[in-house]
C-alpha cells in the first residue's frame, strides 16, 4: 500500500517495493490487496479499438488506492494543516490528481460491470503517456490530468494524431470550456481535434460534457 501511494502516476514495478523480496511473493501480496478492493490496477492499452482490454499488456500497469483519503494517510499528509493548500509545497500533486480522477472514473462504469481503468504509454521511441483512456458510448476518449491550470500536451497531440480521434478531455484547475485544437506534433504532423476541459471536481460529468450523459 505504501508503494502504491508513493508511485502514483508512474508505472508500478515490484522491484521498487523491496529489492530483497521475490517478485512472486510481492505479486501475490499485491493481488490480495487488489482483491480486497483497497487498490486498483490501471492497465496499459494500445487503444486502437474497442474493447480497450483486447490490447492490454498485463506486465505494464499503474496502480491507485481506494481513495485520496487513504493515500493521504499512507503518505503522512493527514498530519498537515489543509486550511491553506496554496502555502504547501507539493512533491506529487500530479499523482494525487491522477488518484482523484481515477477513483471517480471507476464510478462511470455501468451497473453490474467490473470497473477497469486503462492508460496509454508509448512503448517505442520518445516517451509519451496519456493518463487515462476511457470508453464513452462507442467512442475512445483520452483523458489528460493536470494538477494546475497549465501544462504541455505533447503526448496528447501525438496520441490524437496516431489514433485519429475527434475528441479529448482535459481535467485541470480551469473553468469548463471547449475548444478546437489545430497544432502540429513534435514530429511536425498536423492534428486537429476538439478538447473538452473540465475542472477536476467535475470528473463525473465527463459523459454529460461529451453528450453521452
Amino acid at each position: 500500500m505504501d508503494a502504491v501511494a508513493r508511485d502514483l502516476g508512474g508505472r508500478f514495478m515490484y522491484s521498487h517495493i523491496e529489492a530483497d523480496t521475490s517478485h512472486r511473493n510481492l505479486r501475490k501480496a499485491f493481488d490480495l490487496v487488489q482483491l480486497a478492493r483497497i487498490c486498483h490496477r490501471v492497465e496499459h492499452t494500445a487503444a486502437r479499438g474497442l474493447p480497450l482490454g483486447a490490447e492490454s499488456r498485463p506486465e505494464l500497469f499503474k496502480a491507485i488506492l481506494l481513495d485520496v483519503g487513504l493515500v493521504s494517510v499512507r503518505l503522512g499528509l493527514s498530519q498537515l494543516d489543509m486550511r491553506d493548500l496554496s502555502s504547501l509545497l507539493w512533491a506529487n500533486s500530479g499523482g494525487l490528481a491522477e488518484q482523484f480522477v481515477g477513483q471517480h472514473l471507476r464510478l462511470l462504469t455501468r451497473p453490474f460491470e467490473e470497473p477497469r481503468l486503462y492508460y496509454w504509454q508509448r512503448t517505442d521511441g520518445r516517451q509519451a503517456e496519456i493518463d487515462y483512456i476511457i470508453q464513452v458510448g462507442p467512442r475512445i476518449v483520452p483523458v489528460e490530468v493536470k494538477a494546475g491550470s497549465a501544462g504541455a500536451m505533447k503526448s496528447l497531440h501525438l496520441f490524437m494524431q496516431s489514433r485519429n480521434l475527434p475528441t479529448a478531455v482535459r481535467l485541470d484547475a480551469n473553468l469548463p470550456s471547449r475548444q478546437e485544437v489545430a497544432v502540429r506534433t513534435t514530429g511536425g504532423v498536423p492534428v486537429e481535434f476538439s478538447l473538452v476541459s473540465l475542472p477536476l471536481y467535475m470528473v463525473e460529468s465527463v459523459p454529460t460534457a461529451l453528450g453521452d450523459g
